[in-house]
């Protein structure tokens, strides 16, 4: 997947031009998050004016897919109907704003195994086929509540389409049960996107890079091994927080940001 090395930020409508002057600032990209909730926005008559903002604004660079109870290999088929609905709808948003990648989480069931991963992953492969066919994206899977690499890894080998990968979320993997080499050692070169946030081990806390316990050094390490270009999204909420984080990062040399 030869995406190229990007860095992006998750801006919000409201103070849209601060997060403009800040990722021409530092050569960002935007990895647009808030047009894909619940549909608050388009109940409040606001989710077309901030899609005509972000298509006009010429730093979309990628769309985080509708993800809040989204799976789109549940065993109930209404539920698995409408959670394909909605990654078609984002799929159709990222062509309208110009992404040309979407993220979605891997919304698999954690603590279970076996049979239920060997189901999802068949299901969830054949799915994601027929979205890489009808919109010719990158389509990244993240992981979300997975407590290992095992779901993600089974569905990779299933799909081995180019535009198809790994979005590794390091705030994620800081708070599930296996240790962050595992994941980059089982998950390895189909790795193509990684989400930076820091916490303490417990939730998602999304804090600012170096504010919490994750292991950074550790983790450019680990980065620095796979030896292919990588997109990284700064997920750490407000500006102030992406402006420590950018800090902490260009201070320590780490990911080559």
């Amino acid at each position: 997947m030869n995406t190229g090395e990007i860095i992006q930020i998750q801006p919000f409508y409201d103070n849209r031009e601060e997060w403009l002057a800040l990722a021409g600032e530092n050569d960002m990209g935007f990895e647009v998050i808030e047009l894909s909730f619940p549909p608050a926005l388009s109940e409040s008559g606001l989710f077309e004016m901030y899609k005509s903002w972000y298509k006009s604004c010429d730093r979309v660079t990628s769309l985080h897919g509708r993800f809040i109870d989204v799976n789109p290999a549940s065993g109930d088929p209404k539920f698995r109907e409408l959670s394909r609905l909605r990654c078609r709808e984002s799929c159709a948003i990222a062509k309208e704003i110009g992404a040309k990648n979407v993220i979605f989480h891997t919304g698999c069931a954690p603590f279970l195994s076996g049979e239920y991963i060997d189901y999802w992953s068949m299901v969830s492969a054949t799915f994601y086929q027929e979205l890489l066919k009808e919109y010719d994206l990158n389509i990244f899977i993240e992981n979300s509540s997975d407590t290992d690499p095992e779901a993600l890894y089974k569905l990779m080998e299933l799909v081995p389409d180019e535009r198809f990968g790994v979005c590794l979320d390091l705030g994620h993997v800081n708070y599930s049960k296996a240790p962050m080499e595992k994941w980059f050692e089982v998950l390895g070169q189909r790795i193509g996107y990684i989400h930076l946030s820091d916490n303490h081990g417990i939730f998602d806390d999304h804090r600012s890079i170096g504010k919490g316990n994750v292991d950074w050094v550790l983790a450019d390490r680990l980065y620095r091994e796979l030896e292919h270009d990588v997109i990284f999204t700064l997920e750490v909420g407000n500006i102030k927080r992406v402006r420590a984080s950018l800090e902490f990062i260009k201070r320590n040399g780490f990911f080559d940001l």
